[in-house]
């Protein structure tokens, strides 16, 4: 299973502490897998250093600001599994 931050609100619309969900993949709603992310999580749901995860998945980060690279959830989810060397 993968585990997804997934960020709650509770009655009163306050933002509570994101959650890791058990939710397959497939269950992403389209909005869900469009949603950026940082590339350290992106590397960490891929086991991967953020480093290794920067020079062989470079055409999948996104400059979101100045200071912020992001990548969509859907494009960390469908990488191919790591092989074994």
């Amino acid at each position: 299973m993968l585990g997804l931050r997934i960020l709650r609100t509770d009655a009163a619309g306050m933002k509570t502490n994101p959650t890791t969900s058990t939710q397959s993949p497939a269950d992403l709603t389209p909005i869900e897998r469009r949603r950026k992310i940082p590339v350290s999580e992106a590397a960490a749901l891929n086991s991967l250093s953020e480093s290794s995860f920067r020079r062989h998945h470079k055409h999948l980060i996104r400059k979101v600001s100045a200071r912020r690279d992001a990548v969509e959830m859907g494009d960390a989810i469908d990488l191919p599994p790591k092989t074994a060397a």
